[in-house]
């Protein structure tokens, strides 16, 4: 395994479990984190208008992945109270069918309903996807993406791109492009 992967499964695994701390009920209405400066590091063409047909969801796309295998896959950005790496063009998204904390029926239930901190870190763990957008060199890009296009905690996003890492249960794709539903 090359030292990026290392490093993207290390900042993976450290955001699932730091999203899957137990932390009490607020009795505070849920807040939108506020968005950090725009990515304005990245092409416009980058962001799509439109949503890539037939994306596969996360799980799905865990199935049986290969590395350098083109992809198209949806998900919402969340699993850790931060899903975004600070001065890395990286996040996570988990799978749409994995309800979110905001999702439990119970009001005020969560502060930080995209940590996902309601469900199991094995089950999170099974249903997430590591994102990337790179440099012509395969780097990550050195610049946030959080605010950036609409992209935020709890945003749904179709992803094109290419698998760059599976192993160990991992699944970690270049973005070529993201749509963000509005």
């Amino acid at each position: 395994m090359n030292r990026t992967t290392l490093i993207l499964t290390a900042l993976t695994s450290t955001l699932l479990a730091l999203g899957c701390e137990q932390k009490p009920a607020q009795s505070t209405a849920t807040p939108t984190p506020a968005p950090a400066k725009a990515a304005s590091a990245f092409p416009d063409s980058l962001f799509l208008a439109t949503a890539p047909a037939e994306p596969k969801s996360v799980k799905d796309a865990k199935a049986a992945p290969k590395v350098g295998e083109k992809i198209t896959l949806t998900g919402r950005i969340g699993g850790s109270e931060d899903p975004f790496i600070e001065g890395r063009a990286l996040f996570t998204i988990v799978d749409l069918h994995v309800p979110h904390c905001g999702q439990m029926g119970e009001k005020d239930h969560c502060k930080t309903p995209w940590d996902y901190c309601c469900e199991p870190a094995d089950e999170l763990a099974a249903h997430t996807a590591t994102i990337q957008v790179t440099a012509q060199d395969g780097r990550p890009i050195k610049s946030g993406l959080s605010g950036g296009h609409g992209l935020k905690p709890l945003a749904i996003v179709t992803i094109t791109g290419t698998i760059a890492d599976a192993a160990e249960g991992n699944l970690i794709v270049r973005a070529e492009g993201i749509h963000v539903a509005q």
